[in-house]
């Protein structure tokens, strides 16, 4: 499924900021990441990670919030820019992908309530304290499954 065809109703986004492509970057991420991604995350990074692409934010709608969701080349930016000493057992079991354009980041990982779409403090990164947002990228850009935990501060 094209997720960015798809996009739930509740996501604005501008289309003309994202680009498909950055393969070489995509494979990067498959293999330095920790643990296993999601195909649909893939496919994703396949539609947004072009050239010059950072990935879009996504605002929601009535609630003045914005998701961002790194493309390829910078989720490996961003991955290299948590690269401390403190943040390692973290990063050991989790793969960053986005962040609220605050103080949370979200990430792919197993967490209290098993693998999925997890949210927590970029300034305190913790598989323990983590929320879960939903099972699956679709299930959260297309289906709006976790919407209101992304957003509720």
């Amino acid at each position: 499924m094209n997720i960015i065809e798809n996009i739930n109703e509740k996501l604005i986004f501008d289309k003309d900021e994202i680009s498909a492509g950055g393969e070489s970057d995509i494979e990067e991420v498959i293999r330095v990441s920790p643990v296993p991604l999601p195909e649909d995350y893939i496919e994703f990074l396949r539609q947004v990670s072009g050239e010059d692409s950072y990935g879009p934010e996504f605002e929601v709608e009535d609630e003045g919030l914005s998701i961002w969701i790194w493309s390829a080349k910078m989720a490996l930016e961003k991955s290299e820019e948590f690269h401390h000493p403190v943040n390692q057992e973290f990063l050991s079991h989790a793969w960053l992908f986005g962040d609220d354009l605050g103080d949370l980041v979200y990430f792919f990982g197993t967490g209290k309530d098993g693998f999925g779409l997890y949210r927590t403090s970029a300034g305190r990164l913790s598989l323990e304290n983590a929320e879960k947002i939903s099972d699956t990228l679709t299930d959260f850009l297309v289906d709006g499954v976790g919407i209101d935990i992304a957003t509720d501060l």
